[in-house]
């Protein structure tokens, strides 16, 4: 009878784990189907696999000239697209025919709302510097890119390119940049104009 009850209760328990994953991944069909007017209403044939398709010039300017509600369901769908990469510290190595050591570590911090974890990591490499982000798990988005900034605004910033994955660790090269200066890390998009998430490192004495 116990085992009975216990397996019961994992059972139920799972199920509603279950539950809230589902639930929170969940976009209701009709709002799938008021983006896919708005956005046939604002370019014949456009939907958001044909936006995503473009290069990022074009996307940013298709998106700059739409209204606020299409960005924000535009946003809202891309975060049901998550993306996963492995890049290992090896990979600097194997790049660099040299070891490779931890500079400096900062964690990763989540802004206005959304969600981001993990680390941000400065490795040296022979005469190579390399920004790392490791364990990462931030809120998927349009267009995010990674910038060594000096106060963790964009326009003040060196942009390392986009960000390769939503999910997992990636090597992005800073070879010289002056992280000293530039040492507050943005994840960042210019086509919906949003910050994603942040890591500052402490400068040195």
């Amino acid at each position: 009878m116990l085992r009975q009850v216990t397996i019961s209760v994992v059972v139920g328990t799972f199920l509603i784990g279950m539950y809230y994953v589902v639930a929170a991944s969940y976009v209701p069909p009709e709002q799938q189907n008021v983006l896919a007017s708005k956005l046939e209403q604002y370019r014949t044939g456009l939907s958001f696999d044909v936006l995503m398709s473009l290069d990022e010039a074009e996307r940013t300017a298709l998106i700059h000239g739409m209204p606020s509600d299409t960005v924000r369901l535009l946003m809202q769908e891309a975060r049901l697209h998550p993306s996963f990469l492995a890049e290992t510290v090896d990979d600097i190595r194997q790049q660099t025919k040299s070891d490779a050591r931890f500079a400096k570590l900062a964690q990763l911090t989540a802004l206005k709302g959304y969600e981001a974890s993990g680390t941000a990591i400065l490795v040296q490499s022979a005469d190579k510097a390399f920004l790392r982000l490791e364990n990462v798990n931030i809120t998927p988005g349009i267009d995010q890119r990674v910038f060594l900034t000096k106060d963790g605004s964009a326009s003040s910033g060196v942009d390392l390119g986009p960000l390769k994955a939503t999910r997992g660790s990636h090597n992005y090269d800073a070879t010289g940049v002056d992280t000293e200066m530039y040492n507050v890390v943005i994840v960042y998009s210019r086509s919906v104009d949003e910050y994603y998430a942040h890591a500052r490192f402490i400068k040195s004495d």
